[in-house]
């Protein structure tokens, strides 16, 4: 966004504009045009910094620098409109009442200080815009801009202990204290049917589950298996009833054939995707892993399940899984799972110092 034709058509007026106690100090503006000059530095739009050096105190000022840095802290805080726009991001970042928030800056006159400390301060975010500085590519450039956008979106406490899914890497970690104690390959949804960005909490894993045939996958394939060949629906494991509006329900029971595989965590949300096991393990051996309805699918679900549910419930998980008894260990306490789309990571040991991944669902174009 740029502010200097706006600024032009005022400028006759500035000087007959001054009030008896602005808002804005000299200080304040001279600290706002600095902060509007680091922001393509943070991989934002340039805002144009030049006309806030022209602003006297006064009630011009104030408006225009009032409308500047509102528009920047959200930018800041929440991510530009280029995220906000993305109808797969479903991460709640919280809010912030801005208009308190400015109020309280310019009472301690702590402008450039606070307009950092709405900037994410994690080594994701730190490791990105390190890489962004130094990029020279236009792609790449432009790549980096976008996910330090989305990492802009996220909370600013993800937790002491949570499990963080790249979609676009096809990896699963589990963080502990900010550093990956595990991580895990990964299937998610094909581009007809992607995996969503969301936030949701672990609460729970399921041994030997049972599974809920989504009724896009009951029209799509499997109720024309049970109406053709009942014989083979029936040996796969799933069971058909009809529903109160008369439409095919379909569960799949426990055991070898079971999509979920042996393992299934339990993270209720509104999306229906779960992370979970799957009997296709030869799909893990494809660089590019897009091949789900939408659910993820983890290479390592026993490790996963113990890491989580804690070595003092090895044994019980141990013993479900050979008698095929369907049960589920509730976790002590639930753990986020934050489900993200990062086409580009900060990696020391990679060129540039970022890692960048196909951008399987056409985001960042968007």
């Amino acid at each position: 966004m740029r502010w200097a034709a706006t600024l032009a058509t005022i400028a006759a007026a500035i000087s007959t504009a001054a009030v008896a106690d602005p808002r804005w100090t000299s200080q304040d503006l001279r600290a706002l045009h600095d902060v509007v000059a680091m922001a393509p530095g943070e991989g934002l739009p340039d805002y144009d910094a030049a006309p806030i050096a022209d602003l006297v105190p006064g009630e011009i000022a104030d408006v225009l620098a009032d409308t500047i840095g509102l528009r920047l802290a959200r930018d800041f805080f929440e991510g530009s409109e280029r995220v906000r726009a993305d109808r797969s991001w479903h991460i709640d970042r919280g809010s912030l009442d801005y208009g308190e928030w400015l109020h309280d800056v310019l009472a301690r006159h702590s402008v450039r200080a606070s307009f950092q400390s709405l900037l994410p301060k994690d080594a994701r975010y730190v490791g990105l815009k390190r890489a962004f500085a130094h990029c020279t590519a236009p792609t790449t450039c432009v790549r980096i801009a976008v996910n330090l956008d989305r990492l802009r979106a996220m909370p600013r406490d993800l937790g002491a202990r949570y499990v963080w899914v790249n979609i676009a890497a096809y990896r699963l970690d589990l963080i502990e204290n900010g550093r990956a104690v595990a991580s895990h390959r990964v299937i998610v949804g094909k581009p007809g049917s992607q995996t969503p960005s969301f936030q949701a909490k672990v609460t729970g894993v399921t041994v030997n589950p049972w599974w809920n045939v989504p009724c896009s996958i009951v029209d799509e394939s499997v109720g024309k298996l049970i109406a053709s060949n009942p014989k083979e629906a029936a040996r796969r494991g799933y069971v058909a009833t009809k529903g109160v509006d008369g439409k095919l329900v379909v569960r799949q029971r426990p055991g070898p054939d079971n999509a979920l595989g042996r393992i299934k965590l339990e993270m209720p949300n509104p999306y229906d995707v779960y992370i979970h096991d799957t009997p296709s393990k030869d799909l893990f051996a494809s660089s590019r892993r897009a091949f789900s309805h939408g659910c993820i699918r983890t290479e390592d679900p026993q490790g996963l399940a113990v890491s989580l549910l804690g070595t003092e419930q090895q044994a019980e998980v141990d013993i479900l899984l050979s008698t095929g008894v369907s049960r589920t260990l509730r976790l002590a306490q639930p753990i986020p799972v934050y489900i993200v789309y990062l086409t580009a990571e900060g990696d020391e040991t990679a060129t540039g110092g970022v890692a960048t991944y196909l951008d399987i669902y056409h985001r960042d174009v968007r």
